[in-house]
């Protein structure tokens, strides 16, 4: 926040939450007084208009000259039933009944949470296994009998990574039951048109059929290894775990941010 005036200003920080694409539910804000580290919770309201679900609360706080900070945390009671469910939250700044600035966002409610545990940073080229292990926990309101879940690795091009070679070059193993799996790249679609976006799975090493019930945590390894096939030239790669759950009318997808490593 930004205060233009030469002094410290009494203002009313007014917040709005809309329902509207997230499961109803309780939902609980917490603030922060400028310069305190302290929590306080903000006693939320609820409205209803035009068939949709608000919660508002307002508070007051000295803001001082210049640009400043306000942190505030929010924690839903409630848990999504599909991906991309978000809480909508407006911000509005009063003085004297006069609003002189209004932020709107979106705070997106978490399917899965993804930890990675250990990873190596380096891939050595013609060597041993590097092992990488995530712990994954369904944090939805729905059981998942059937996800997908991709690991893809890239090259490092001008600080973008794209999955052209990198998949090919490389062998990746998962850890089941059974031992350790060979993660296998999904057979080429149909060349996609001039405006289509081709699919993370046409260079996607892929690992399928893992179930994830509600509140249900699993340990999921894997392993890389350069088979030797790896051209010269600076490589980065990633895995990135991306949870898909395919309905009988709709395709769910959900992602989390994974570990990134170099080839050497």
């Amino acid at each position: 926040m930004d205060n233009s005036e030469s002094r410290r200003s009494n203002v009313d920080v007014s917040l709005s939450l809309s329902l509207e694409h997230a499961p109803k539910g309780d939902v609980a804000i917490e603030y922060q007084d400028l310069g305190s580290s302290s929590w306080k919770n903000l006693r939320l309201s609820p409205k209803a208009t035009g068939g949709k679900e608000d919660l508002s609360g307002t508070f007051q706080t000295a803001l001082p000259s210049g640009r400043s900070t306000l942190n505030l945390r929010l924690t839903p009671g409630m848990r999504p039933t599909d991906s991309g469910q978000s809480i909508d939250v407006t911000a509005r700044i009063i003085k004297a009944r006069t609003s002189l600035a209004v932020a709107r966002g979106s705070a997106r409610l978490t399917n899965f949470q993804v930890e990675r545990t250990s990873g190596a940073e380096y891939v050595q080229r013609g060597g041993g296994w590097s092992e990488y292990d995530f712990s994954v926990k369904n944090q939805s309101a729905v059981d998942y009998p059937k996800i997908q879940i991709l690991a893809f690795l890239c090259e490092e091009v001008e600080g973008d990574c794209s999955a052209a070679e990198s998949t090919s070059a490389l062998s990746v193993q998962w850890k089941t039951a059974n031992g350790w799996k060979d993660l296998e790249i999904p057979p080429p679609g149909p060349t996609p048109t001039s405006d289509a976006v081709q699919s993370l799975e046409d260079e996607a090493a892929l690992v399928s059929d893992i179930p994830l019930s509600r509140d249900e945590t699993k340990p999921l390894h894997f392993r890389i290894k350069e088979t030797g096939d790896l051209r010269a030239g600076s490589w980065q790669g990633q895995i990135q775990l991306t949870a898909r759950l395919k309905g009988a009318k709709s395709t769910t997808a959900l992602s989390s941010e994974g570990i990134a490593f170099h080839v050497k």
